[in-house]
């Protein structure tokens, strides 16, 4: 009964974090703040970001695999991690590296990858969630 509370837990707040950084947080410091601002505070925002997603990611497949041992869950809650892990630890210091170097076509080439990471990730906790819903 606790696994299936952390299953349920971890999935929601990760899905709601996901939802309200991208759509409410990272647009709205983009219309407050001019764009070296908003790049150096998002800078910081990003790692904790994905390491929040990755922790949750965690907790959902340990307890998913406790609770429901089924790839139709297991699978878009391990893909959703691994690819806020390598957001956090290759396209985040990589953004960093080509914002420093004043680098805007890498950097908008590698935003354009974030936000696509980000919308796979969505789609995967959205997938983990209908097969949730089935539990």
């Amino acid at each position: 009964m606790l696994a299936l509370l952390l299953l349920y837990m971890a999935w929601a707040v990760w899905l709601g974090a996901l939802v309200f950084f991208s759509f409410v947080i990272a647009p709205t410091v983009h219309q407050v703040f001019d764009r070296p601002e908003a790049a150096r505070l998002l800078g910081r925002l990003f790692p904790r970001y994905y390491l929040f997603g990755v922790g949750c990611g965690a907790v959902a497949i340990g307890a998913a695999l406790r609770v429901h041992n089924d790839l139709r869950l297991t699978a878009p809650l391990v893909v959703a991690t691994v690819l806020s892990l390598y957001a956090r630890q290759v396209l985040t210091p990589a953004l960093e590296q080509a914002r420093a170097a004043d680098d805007d076509g890498r950097f908008a080439r590698l935003h354009v990858s974030s936000v696509r990471l980000n919308l796979v990730a969505l789609a995967a906790l959205v997938l983990a969630g209908t097969v949730l819903i089935g539990l």
